[in-house]
């Protein structure tokens, strides 16, 4: 038997995404509990918390829309799949997209719930808003991609 050749080293590449800085995960987190704890201490009917619901909806569904535009700006020309990761992925984390979905369904739920609306009336918003939107923007960029790419 003859004696086995030497193994040859393995060069692995060092993970170069970029990780988030620490002060805008940890402010982005206080801002969304206290939101979550002012919704919570305070009685429900009251008008402004209506108004609150809806400005934190829309700052929510405007993260979610930047975070879906930077991420088909930077696949730009390639497909993204539709379970897993997209091709390219500069970051770990993703600020707007991690806080943008809970926005959205917070401010739907103090809305609804401050202005006395059943459940089932603020779940589209939800499921259009926070949902809809992020999956028919991506669609539409695979089949973008998929015109412009010539067949073999």
């Amino acid at each position: 038997m003859e004696p086995l050749q030497p193994m040859r080293p393995v060069d692995v590449q060092r993970d170069e995404r970029e990780a988030a800085p620490r002060w805008k995960v940890w402010g982005a987190r206080i801002v969304l509990v206290g939101l979550v704890l002012t919704a919570v201490l305070v009685e429900d009917g009251q008008s402004w918390m209506v108004v609150a619901g809806i400005c934190t909806t829309a700052i929510g569904a405007a993260l979610t829309v930047a975070s879906t535009r930077r991420r088909m700006r930077e696949n730009a020309g390639r497909r993204i799949p539709w379970n897993g990761r997209p091709p390219i992925e500069p970051r770990q984390v993703d600020l707007l997209d991690t806080f943008g979905f809970p926005m959205v369904v917070f401010g739907v739920a103090v809305a609804a719930k401050s202005a006395s609306v059943p459940w089932f009336f603020a779940l589209p918003v939800v499921c259009i808003g926070a949902v809809g939107m992020p999956l028919a923007a991506q669609a539409w960029h695979n089949y973008r991609v998929r015109r412009t790419t010539p067949t073999p």
